[in-house]
């Protein structure tokens, strides 16, 4: 999971317009992009959960 946090956070900071080169930033921008990057990565995958929900088929008892 970190490599993956990793590579968020290096591609969230390389979409800024006035990115850098990441390994000359700071450890506290590093920081805060990978604070981004775990945000992004839990909103994903509530996402998929929820659309994982929405496509499990629904049964209703008939009453007739």
């Amino acid at each position: 999971m970190d490599h993956e946090i990793e590579a968020v956070a290096r591609a969230l900071y390389s979409a800024e317009d006035d990115a850098q080169v990441w390994d000359c930033e700071p450890e506290v921008i590093k920081q805060e992009f990978r604070e981004f990057a775990r945000t992004a990565l839990a909103m994903l995958a509530q996402q998929r959960r929820q659309e994982r929900y929405d496509r499990q088929a629904v049964v209703f008892p008939y009453a007739a």
